[in-house]
């Protein structure tokens, strides 16, 4: 079992190593990370909807995008679905992402480093500490959480 390390930062600004953040599987990234990633990082939007309309997002499933040599992005559909006022996040699609990623990390010729926001726990309506237990146990290799500075809404 891994312990999750937290820093304090912009989870975008990660130059190396695999972005993780989760997504619906509605083919939209319009509020929070999942926005935030698809203005910095257009390929993984344009791979993510291109994946909706060819085959659909399958919740459970994380779907890699290869940003540079250095870079990959994981869009992890978590949630089936999204909206505000009911929990939206699956908890059972959050770790069949994370382990799905753990063996696709492990076969990676980059750093093994994976870096995440607090996945389905704003937007998704999740419960951060159950999300949180749930990749300490499915992860085997090193987790960063990453919480918001005040460059986040500078993108």
């Amino acid at each position: 079992m891994i312990k999750i390390q937290t820093k304090i930062g912009n989870l975008i600004n990660v130059t190396e190593g695999h972005i993780v953040h989760g997504c619906n599987a509605q083919g939209v990234m319009g509020s929070g990370v999942a926005l935030a990633v698809r203005r910095k990082f257009p390929g993984a939007y344009e791979d993510y909807i291109h994946q909706h309309k060819t085959n659909g997002l399958e919740l459970g499933r994380a779907y890699l995008y290869v940003e540079n040599d250095n870079l990959y992005i994981w869009n992890a559909i978590t949630q089936g679905d999204y909206g505000y006022g009911v929990r939206q996040v699956s908890y059972d699609a959050v770790q069949t992402c994370f382990e799905e990623i753990n063996a696709m990390v492990g076969q990676c010729t980059i750093s093994d480093q994976i870096h995440i926001p607090m996945i389905g726990a704003a937007r998704g309506g999740g419960n951060w500490e159950i999300i949180r237990e749930i990749i300490e146990q499915t992860m085997t290799h090193p987790v960063t959480l990453w919480l918001p500075d005040s460059t986040v809404n500078t993108i």
